[in-house]
């Protein structure tokens, strides 16, 4: 018998394609990779919001720390009105506590100035972070970045208008400065 006649009757060919079992294993596999990976996906805007105010806790601890270090490096024990901080002109100046903390910014003279209300805390964010991130007293996402609060005595919170439960919180009586980066709280 020749070899093409037995070609014909035994095809030594198969047919490619996939089998229904092999479809079923390769639909549960994405479906187990799918159950894993999208809440982390899920998770990327909340991610980069606290990497934003993370980032913006730490600039703004550096910025108070510089304020405090140019205050002791002028031999300064006490308050000290419109000391400049960098720049030349009145954007670059802080006034001074009697803790060496950075409480305000503001021209006119004081003799002793204090954080003591909201728009004190506004303008320490606004001369100790060149080009700060908006702040205003309100949680309306269209105003501002950030919304600032007084807490008596001589401390802040600057609350992320796009997730609240984020915040950046300024004691100016010893410089502390806390980033509040947990969305659970």
């Amino acid at each position: 018998m020749d070899d093409r006649m037995n070609n014909r009757y035994f095809p030594t060919q198969r047919a490619s394609g996939f089998t229904l079992i092999e479809i079923v294993v390769v639909i549960i596999v994405l479906g187990i990779l799918a159950v894993i990976a999208l809440p982390k996906f899920m998770n990327i805007k909340q991610d980069a919001q606290i990497s934003t105010v993370e980032a913006t806790g730490g600039a703004f601890a550096a910025g108070i720390k510089l304020a405090n270090v140019k205050w002791a490096s002028k031999g300064h024990s006490g308050p000290v009105d419109n000391l400049q901080v960098y720049d030349n002109g009145t954007s670059g100046q802080l006034d001074i506590n009697l803790w060496g903390w950075p409480a305000q910014s503001y021209p006119p003279f004081e003799a002793s100035p204090r954080l003591n209300n909201v728009n004190d805390c506004m303008s320490v964010w606004r001369t100790v972070l060149l080009d700060a991130p908006t702040v205003s007293t309100s949680a309306e996402v269209a105003e501002s970045a950030y919304r600032a609060t007084y807490i008596s005595p001589d401390q802040c919170r600057y609350f992320f208008n796009e997730l609240p439960a984020l915040s950046i919180y300024y004691d100016s009586r010893d410089g502390t400065v806390i980033t509040d980066s947990d969305p659970e709280l």
